[in-house]
């Protein structure tokens, strides 16, 4: 199947998700950027907001008033169908992306799907836990001597892109992508049956690479009762 590139649909998709942003001015800046681009969905985790937010924004101050806020990472996500974290760190065990490889696939799960880019704390950036969180991870090409960006560049780098890239294409196939929570509910599922068998090793290593396979499938919703299904039958 075949759709038109709906742009506007694709950027009303994509929420810019900050975890804990202790600067306010960064947040303003932020909202400034977004506002420039046309990814006026801001989420905020436990975010350190004042007045000044609202004066570094100001014609943007109306994308800031609208932004949510979530007392953690997990309720800010809930409801998204695929989310980004982001890393300037190398990361043993997981599969991190150059943004601009990874670039056409924010675009075609934009186009049909709520997708969340989560950005970290700007001294931390995100942790152990809030990465587990993360269905994709993807760096900003940099300085190997001075890779740090600023959060409100960070932001600014990934949603020009977006917006760049937005001009020079026009249509993707459509998937009929499953939910973040039926993909989690697969895996409860999953987990609950292979507990039973004695042999796996080391389990919790084993149990936490699943679930980042799974997420990084792009499962439909039909695979997600398809692979229910095939455990169903096993004899476990």
């Amino acid at each position: 199947m075949r759709l038109n590139l709906d742009k506007e649909r694709i950027l009303k998709n994509i929420n810019i998700v900050l975890v804990s942003p202790q600067i306010p001015e960064n947040i303003g800046l932020v909202s400034r950027v977004l506002k420039n681009t046309k990814v006026t969905n801001l989420r905020l985790v436990r975010p350190f907001l004042s007045s000044k937010s609202f004066e570094v924004a100001k014609r943007a101050s109306d994308v800031l008033k609208k932004a949510k806020t979530y007392e953690s990472l997990e309720d800010a996500i809930q409801d998204l169908y695929y989310t980004f974290g982001t890393t300037r760190r190398h990361r043993k065990y997981k599969l991190i992306y150059n943004f601009i490889n990874i670039l056409p696939q924010i675009i075609f799960l934009a186009s049909g799907k709520k997708i969340g880019i989560i950005f970290g704390q700007e001294d931390f950036g995100l942790s152990k836990k809030d990465l587990e969180l993360c269905d994709s991870i993807f760096y900003i090409p940099a300085n190997p001597d001075f890779s740090s960006y600023n959060l409100a560049m960070s932001v600014g780098i990934v949603c020009f892109e977006i917006f760049n890239f937005l001009e020079s294409i026009y249509s993707f196939s459509s998937l009929d992508l499953a939910r973040r929570k039926d993909i989690e509910a697969l895996f409860g599922f999953i987990e609950k049956r292979l507990k039973k068998v004695e042999s796996l090793p080391r389990k919790d290593l084993f149990f936490s690479s699943a679930r980042r396979t799974l997420r990084k499938l792009l499962l439909t919703k039909k695979e997600v009762e398809i692979l229910k299904t095939i455990f169903l039958k096993m004899q476990l």
